[in-house]
């Protein structure tokens, strides 16, 4: 079966699951067959563990939104405009919620809120029998979720490591190469990398589906977080390095650290780092400074690269051993949400929905219950993009696209189908189509629309009873939501790119206030994964090769280096406290105050200085202490050797064109 190869395969997994689903529903006489037929392919996933997860949460979400619609119908039925209020308003809640999680588990408010819209708004003009229809669609949506699930689980599953795995070590490979060039000085190619981010981003997204795995990666959940982590590490320190680098220029005496490197490298990046930090003299110039800070970054760099390389090895064989210490923590990977446009998404729906129910309620539109519930769809399923009318347009126009198609095997075909055989035979063609195009990154969810619309359109039951103008009027119900929902949509969120991003910035330079101005240190690991997720969503929305997301991984660079300050100030002495304490005040207020862009003022500068001064006569970094990554307190080893690098580093983000540091005396004056 494999020979005919993935997107066929597929499509014959998904087809059969939507038979089975379809034939069990037939036999058993549940009321509306078609529902989970087209579940099937509303859940239907290529890789068997993103199919269970959202599995899982479809269920759930499903349970609760005709729960809830169970509970308002018979309440508000006699007030439709209270029960279009509480509707509406319920879909709007969980729409906002559901925005707030980017992980699977958003898909339960999500379906909370639409389920309980379709179920609710189609049971109007039948409020006794609300149970009954719940109960329905739930046992419906439930039983074609089983049939895709046992379907893609057992025959043939395509594992979400099969993916994932290869995708893990090419991003390695890049990063890899990346710290080649950074040690060459070799800015054109750097400048190619900073889609690093991105990748690492959509590796997280994609591991999300692990835990429900048909294979040993399930079990191996701890260590693919623990090299997602280290991922999102790299791109700081790499971009540390590379700037260190550039500050330095031609110089002889890193020779030997970079041939090193080199060598590391050829030999598969081995758990036995070079000893970087002793191959160059100890020196408290200026030069000396930054020569020692990019001899940190580059141990912290290959530590962390050898630490991938030995989780990874423990992915692809299960039987691999790993260092305990690797793995000993968990570290959560939460990603950054925007509640301001979480809102505006939810107040949109509702809107749409309030303005939809009034024209159904004035007009009397017999099958407008139907429009409302598929203008709650539309709303909820894009509302994460930036601007969500082109998806909205492009899945409403896959929907009312597949009408002709229903509308011909209804009313031309199915009247001569007598046999459940005979109805699998005519569905064939059409579902195999459908489904291999369902495969394809372009076209996936266009596919998905039509055979969505093309399952609601044939409305298959136990009983052949197709009416025209109920086919034709439900089926313009869903133009005028099309309708609807892009207008609402286009009115409340059409955001730019250019918008999004300035959006972005801000929200991280705001970022850099809030740490400065912490009282307490914050923690790194929460840092770097908003820092770093904020990084990936800028770079996914530039569309030409702008410096924009090589500015934002230096905006990565002084949060992690605020947050070793903030460490550094707590354990320090009274002197070096107080110069720190005073250099966190003036950071904070500057990035309070200013906008992306705006140079620092001059007196910060004086105060890293004098900051940086009373570190110098702090011993050397140890390659322990600069490899002491992971863990709690991760890139914090309270020490002045340590805030000396972190100092040389805020130095160099924030004044890259300042004079050379002066190891006495007052700082250099900088021109704005």
């Amino acid at each position: 079966m494999k020979n005919l190869g993935p997107a066929t395969l597929y499509s014959l997994k998904t087809a059969a699951a939507a038979f089975a689903a379809l034939g069990i529903s037939l036999a058993v006489g549940l009321p509306m067959p078609f529902w989970a037929m087209t579940t099937v392919y509303i859940t239907s996933n290529p890789l068997s563990g993103a199919t269970r997860s959202k599995s899982i949460y479809r269920v759930m979400g499903t349970t609760i939104g005709a729960a809830v619609a169970v509970a308002m119908v018979p309440a508000l039925v006699d007030w439709p405009a209270l029960l279009s209020l509480g509707l509406a308003a319920w879909v709007g809640f969980c729409l906002t919620v559901s925005l707030l999680d980017r992980s699977p588990r958003a898909y339960v408010m999500m379906l909370a809120g639409y389920t309980a819209a379709i179920i609710g708004f189609s049971s109007v003009d039948r409020p006794e029998a609300i149970f009954d229809t719940a109960a329905a669609r739930v046992t419906e949506i439930t039983l074609g979720i089983v049939c895709v699930t046992v379907s893609h689980s057992l025959f043939w599953p395509l594992s979400v490591g099969d993916r994932l795995g290869p995708r893990l070590h090419g991003w390695l490979s890049d990063a890899e190469q990346w710290m080649r060039d950074a040690i060459a000085g070799n800015p054109d190619e750097i400048a190619d990398r900073r889609k690093l981010a991105v990748d690492a981003l959509d590796c997280i997204a994609l591991a999300t589906h692990v835990p429900y795995d048909t294979s040993h990666w399930r079990e191996a959940t701890r260590v693919v977080q623990a090299l997602l982590y280290r991922m999102l590490l790299l791109l700081p320190l790499l971009s540390g390095s590379v700037d260190r680098r550039a500050a330095l220029g031609d110089d002889a005496v890193l020779e030997e650290a970079l041939a090193s490197t080199d060598r590391w490298l050829d030999n598969g990046a081995p758990p036995e780092v070079p000893d970087y930090l002793h191959m160059a003299p100890p020196e408290r110039d200026w030069r000396g400074l930054l020569r020692e800070s990019f001899l940190v970054r580059l141990t912290q760099s290959a530590t962390v690269i050898a630490e991938c390389r030995q989780l990874l090895a423990r992915l692809d064989n299960p039987h691999a051993s790993v260092p305990d210490a690797l793995v000993a923590e968990r570290i959560p990977l939460k990603l950054h949400t925007d509640p301001g446009s979480a809102i505006l998404a939810g107040l949109a729906a509702m809107f749409a929905l309030m303005l939809i129910c009034t024209f159904w309620i004035w007009t009397g539109w017999v099958d407008g219950g139907g429009a409302a519930a598929m203008t709650a769809v539309f709303c909820c399923l894009f509302a994460a993009l930036d601007n969500p009318v082109p998806a909205i347009l492009n899945f409403g126009g896959s929907i009312i696209a597949s009408v002709p198609v229903a509308g011909v095997v209804l009313f031309g075909i199915l009247p001569h189908v007598e046999t459940f055989e005979m109805l699998c035979v005519v569905l064939l063609p059409i579902c195999l189509v459908a489904g291999i195009f369902m495969m394809h990154p372009r076209y996936g969810g266009t596919a998905t629309a039509f055979m969505v619309g093309f399952g609601s359109g044939i409305a298959i039951t136990e009983n052949y009873n197709a009416d025209l103008a109920h086919f034709i009027n439900t089926n313009g119900g869903q133009v005028v939501a099309v309708a609807v929902a892009v207008g609402v949509t286009a009115t409340f969120r059409k955001v730019s790119s250019e918008s999004a991003i300035a959006v972005l910035v801000r929200r991280l330079h705001h970022d850099l206030a809030v740490l400065a101005g912490a009282r307490t240190p914050p923690d790194p690991n929460r840092t770097l994964v908003r820092a770093t997720d904020q990084l990936a969503l800028i770079t996914q929305r530039l569309t030409d090769d702008t410096e924009g997301s090589v500015a934002g991984l230096g905006e990565v660079r002084v949060a992690l280096n605020l947050v070793t300050i903030q460490h550094l100030r707590v354990n320090a002495p009274r002197a070096p406290r107080v110069a720190l304490t005073r250099l966190l005040r003036t950071a904070q207020d500057h990035f309070a105050t200013s906008q992306p862009g705006d140079a620092p003022p001059p007196e910060l500068l004086g105060q890293i200085d004098k900051a940086l001064r009373l570190t110098l006569d702090g011993p050397m970094p140890t390659p322990e202490a600069a490899g002491e990554l992971i863990g709690p307190g991760a890139l914090i080893v309270a020490n002045r050797a340590q805030g000396r690098a972190a100092l040389v580093a805020m130095r160099r983000n924030l004044f890259p064109a300042a004079p050379a540091f002066a190891v006495e005396g007052p700082s250099p004056e900088v021109t704005a």
